[in-house]
């Protein structure tokens, strides 16, 4: 059923809904500027021999309607990630690159425009360490699992992304917390 199908009020779909749709629009629109960009925009291949190619979308914080973002669309590594308004720039870009271990809910973060990956600075484990971006590695303050709460857990620290007291200031600083059900800890991909 599609949201401008008669008898369907806007106003009456559950937020799931609502998180799938903007989940399904996100992932159209880079499709399709891809597409138009002459790129290879993603294969799925039963086959070993192609490599699928990866895809980004925003990683958008349900509690907050911010999306998860590199500020100044910086390169550096340590630069600590944010909440902002949601754009279509590349610093709000992410892929899920799956890892070994687990139940295949492993995953490491990768920012479209910087190409590092999302990170717990230090690899600390307390309550409130700042989310920043590092080169990829296997490191395991790198490794998040990505679970059917949507939360992502870091797997070195067992805290999840959030966002302090749910804000929606854009700007707000990313950091881990003890997971919980709070919708600031919830990130659709």
């Amino acid at each position: 059923m599609l949201l401008d199908e008669p008898g369907i009020e806007p106003e009456l779909l559950h937020d799931e809904r609502r998180i799938a749709m903007f989940r399904l629009s996100n992932m159209k629109s880079k499709v399709a500027a891809a597409a138009l960009a002459g790129a290879s925009v993603i294969t799925f291949s039963p086959t070993a021999s192609a490599a699928p190619t990866a895809v980004y979308a925003s990683l958008y914080n349900a509690g907050t309607g911010h999306c998860l973002a590199v500020p100044g669309s910086s390169t550096a590594n340590g630069t600590e990630l944010v909440q902002w308004t949601c754009t279509t720039n590349d610093d709000q870009y992410w892929s899920l690159e799956r890892v070994a271990g687990g139940n295949g809910d492993r995953v490491r973060v990768r920012n479209l425009n910087s190409g590092k990956c999302l990170a717990i600075g230090g690899s600390g484990t307390a309550n409130g360490a700042n989310a920043i971006q590092w080169t990829c590695s296997t490191n395991t303050d790198q490794v998040w699992i990505y679970d059917s709460a949507f939360r992502l857990r870091n797997l070195n620290s067992d805290r999840c992304l959030a966002i302090p007291n749910s804000s929606t200031t854009s700007g707000t600083k990313a950091v881990q917390w003890t997971c919980n059900t709070s919708s600031d800890q919830q990130w659709v991909w």
